[in-house]
């Protein structure tokens, strides 16, 4: 297989990957855990009825954290009306994107090269998420604003980031491998 993700006849999608891309990818989720706990809304001890419904018990601001803003993007301009809809919305989205990167640590958990990993379109639709939200992060790092920008035109192979522009482009084209495998 040359890449990490095809569709397969049965209509599931199957992955295989070296033992070095499923460690990277073990390595980035466990990373993006601990990134979505930081400055998390509900706090660290949340009231177990805001926690039921996903939602802050008071104002949220927008996360200090360059790569949780981005994760998290303010929904309005306006400062307060921006609070509110993170208080309604922030604390539930958090935890889908925890739930996406634990079902995706699941689904490599064991794996060994020369395994495969098999997904159903809902399986593979946490997977694209899991895998984005990862290179938003990493495009918080290497300061990327947008889809033209190429880090490897502007960052030198004796910068210490050069390593995570090349993990970024292969993150890339696995969301990519995982769009075509869903699109058929």
């Amino acid at each position: 297989m040359l890449q990490p993700f095809e569709a397969h006849r049965t209509g599931r999608i199957v992955g295989a990957f070296t033992d070095g891309q499923a460690g990277l990818l073990r390595f980035l989720l466990a990373g993006q855990l601990a990134l979505l706990d930081e400055e998390d809304p509900l706090g660290a001890d949340p009231d177990p009825l805001a926690a039921a419904l996903g939602i802050a018990d008071g104002p949220v601001k927008k996360p200090d954290n360059p790569a949780l803003a981005r994760l998290f993007p303010n929904a309005y301009d306006d400062a307060d009306d921006a609070s509110e809809f993170r208080r309604l919305t922030e604390p539930d989205l958090r935890e889908g994107k925890r739930s996406a990167a634990r079902q995706v640590l699941g689904s490599l958990e064991g794996y060994e090269p020369g395994d495969q990993v098999w997904l159903d379109a809902e399986q593979a639709r946490v997977w694209l998420g899991a895998v984005n939200d990862i290179r938003l992060v990493l495009a918080v790092w290497l300061e990327i604003e947008d889809d033209d920008d190429d880090p490897f035109e502007r960052i030198p192979p004796e910068d210490e980031r050069y390593e995570i522009v090349a993990i970024y482009h292969w993150l890339g084209a696995v969301v990519e491998w995982l769009v075509e495998a869903l699109t058929g």
